[in-house]
């Protein structure tokens, strides 16, 4: 089985992520890939120096990723499957955060929430925005281009589907079915002004992430902060009144304006 090295390289960061030893991801990707194999095959085919390969695989049996099997002549080792190791790291995750959250409510004091915080990656900001959707109760009102909307929509899917209405700003066509949505017309016009991608959402009327994204840098800030969230959310609202007006009166405002409305941004 051929498989890319950069997809390799991501799935032993993310491994790493879990708590995993970078060689303890090596040795397990190699017997996803070959399986059953020796230890010395193990090392062989992951790079893993053959002194340090007993002490790996027993690591990786200690979290029951592997289990030895008797050949012919040695011990040989199978994996967990990628479901089963997946499942249980889950399970396990979840008994700890529950626990830890709650042990960790004897340590809190109150918590001052008028501060903002920067995001200054990409992959930080999508985990924050995901962290927000899935806290959602009633409400979210987001602004978003499809690049977001791509990682994001199964977040949205699901809060959707836990009650939560679902109100998107979507810059760009789209047949995506979630809530309501309104399409930006002048995305075009937009985008070519700057090169930059806006990101907005507002949650329960209660948080705020809002961010400018282009080729060289993330600026995005989230805030609980009463009137942050106010203004995002306000920012959200004038946009589907803009997309209604423009909607309506299509035909007067190109005619003003010029086909992609680029003189309506022009102050």
């Amino acid at each position: 089985m051929v498989v890319n090295n950069m997809i390799k390289d991501n799935v032993i960061s993310r491994l790493m992520q879990l708590g995993l030893s970078e060689y303890e991801a090596r040795a397990y990707i190699s017997l996803l890939k070959e399986s059953p194999a020796s230890a010395y095959e193990i090392a062989k085919n992951s790079g893993i120096p053959t002194s340090k390969i007993y002490e790996v695989i027993k690591k990786l049996q200690s979290r029951k990723m592997v289990q030895s099997i008797h050949g012919d002549r040695s011990r040989i080792f199978i994996p967990q499957s990628p479901d089963e190791f997946a499942s249980t790291i889950r399970l396990a995750m979840e008994d700890s955060l529950g626990a830890i959250k709650e042990e960790l409510k004897e340590f809190k004091t109150d918590i001052e929430t008028d501060y903002t915080w920067s995001i200054r990656d990409y992959d930080g900001l999508i985990l924050k925005a995901k962290r927000i959707i899935d806290t959602a109760e009633s409400t979210i009102l987001l602004s978003i281009w499809p690049q977001e909307m791509e990682l994001l929509l199964n977040m949205l899917t699901t809060a959707e589907a836990r009650g939560v209405k679902v109100i998107v700003v979507h810059y760009g066509a789209t047949n995506i079915k979630i809530g309501r949505i309104f399409k930006h017309p002048v995305e075009d016009t937009i985008y070519a002004q700057g090169d930059i991608r806006g990101f907005a959402i507002t949650v329960d009327s209660k948080e705020a992430l809002i961010c400018n994204i282009s080729r060289k840098k993330i600026e995005a800030i989230w805030s609980m902060n009463s009137g942050f969230v106010i203004m995002v959310e306000e920012y959200i609202r004038h946009d589907i009144y803009l997309v209604k007006v423009i909607t309506r009166f299509a035909p007067l405002l190109k005619e003003k304006f010029g086909d992609r409305y680029e003189g309506l941004r022009d102050i």
